[in-house]
Parts: structure tokens; sequence; C-alpha cells
């Protein structure tokens, strides 16, 4: 069966290409905001590497974003609609944990389902990593011996200023700061604005965890990664003038 991987060059989808046997790799150019930075790196990635690269702009979807810019309600569905033209089984990338409408095993088991319905073929979607985390796919990267240095150079950024760099102050930034210091991965440099010392770390996300809504093992993830730079569970992000 033909196969392709829907890519964002972010740090699930490169490990993914890797984990997967190197297939051919989709990305869709949908217009979303900061879809440059993540053009930019996927032709970096795919030159650096060798990748089977296809850039698809079909897709126009700039119109249907959220307000904030870096979110299209199931635009999964929609990738995986048009991927079913090229290909039998749909690697789309999850992970542990992922919830949202458009992204969960039972999510593409009823898209798998509905295209293979109208396609008159079995059609699969789905995700090598439903059972790890972000941290465990970079311990899986690691331990398969893959450079370092090129798992860097993947981008996942929400409100990238400029071309490569991560703001530190979105969620995407603060899911990649802890997968990478999960793993004893040296992120100076790496982030606009230290990911730990995001003010919503503060107003959102520790409340969120004590009202018990987020899953066991992010909120375990998420205080290992903070306890690297010296934050335990009782403390709070630190100010400018504490890091000095």
């Amino acid at each position: 069966m033909s196969e392709i991987l829907l890519f964002s060059a972010g740090l699930d989808s490169f490990p993914a290409w890797h984990y997967l046997g190197k297939p051919p790799i989709l990305y869709f150019d949908s217009g979303h905001y900061g879809g440059q930075q993540e053009i930019d790196t996927v032709r970096v990635l795919a030159a650096a590497h060798g990748m089977d690269l296809e850039i698809s702009s079909e897709l126009d979807l700039s119109r249907r974003a959220t307000p904030q810019g870096d979110l299209i309600p199931f635009r999964n569905v929609l990738f995986a609609m048009l991927a079913a033209f090229r290909a039998d089984v749909i690697w789309c990338i999850g992970v542990k944990g992922d919830h949202t409408a458009d992204k969960s095993p039972e999510a593409f088991a009823r898209m798998s389902e509905m295209l293979t319905a109208f396609a008159g073929r079995s059609i699969r979607v789905d995700s090598p990593f439903w059972d790890m985390t972000k941290s465990e796919i970079v311990a899986w990267y690691l331990k398969a011996g893959l450079p370092v240095d090129d798992l860097l150079q993947t981008f996942s950024c929400a409100t990238p200023g400029a071309a490569f760099t991560h703001c530190g102050r979105c969620p995407s930034c603060l899911r990649r700061w802890i997968a990478l210091a999960n793993n004893d991965i040296d992120t100076s440099g790496h982030f606009a604005s230290p990911p730990w010392n995001w003010d919503r770390i503060r107003t959102y996300y520790l409340p969120t965890m004590a009202r018990g809504v987020y899953p066991a093992h992010r909120v375990e993830e998420f205080h290992r990664a903070m306890a690297t730079v010296g934050i335990t569970r009782h403390d709070g992000p630190r100010t400018p003038r504490e890091e000095q």
C-alpha cells in the first residue's frame, strides 16, 4: 500500500519521517499565520536529507483561521481528504494525550472509515506516536543515534517573528522546550524569550493543572522540565530580576 506523511517540519514530524522509514512527505501551504517559516524549514530539511517532498497550494484556509491566526478548525480532516488522492496510508502526527476534535485516535478512525467508504478502497489515517509523548519521541530520536543539530533545525512556533526564530511565548514553544529540556538538549539562544518564564504558565497552565484538566503524564513532564531550570512544583516562573 502507498503511504504519505503529512509534514510540518516540527519536532514530531521530523522524527516521524525517520521512524516510518523515510516515506514521501506532503506539506499543505494552507495560508495560516507563520506558514512561510514552516515552508522555509520544510525546504531546508528536504534539501538536506533528500526527502521526497511535495508542497501543495491547493487548499487556502487563510480565511478560516481563528482570530489568533494559529489554528484552523478541523484542518486535519481536509488534509486527509486531499492526501487520500495520493496514498492509501496517511500519516498525520498526533501524540499521547492529543484529544482535539480532529486529532485523536478516535478522530483518525472516523476519518479512515469515511474516506474508505467514499474512495472505494481501504484508506488509513493514523499516527505512529499515539503511545508516545513529545519527550519520548525526542528520546527515541536520540537513542536512534540521529543528530541533535538536525532536530534543532525543525520549527515549532505559533507566533514566529524573524525566520527560524522561536518566540518562547506560545503553546508550541512551551511544548517544544519541555521535550528538549527533558532530554538534556541545550536550548541556549534557541528561544527569543525563555519559555519557562512565560506569564501564562502562572496565569493559565499551573491553575489548569491544579484543577486536574491535563493528563498526568503531561503534568509530570512539565514539572520535570521546569526542574531543569531550578523551578520546583511550588515555584512560579522567575521574574527577570530573579533570573539575573
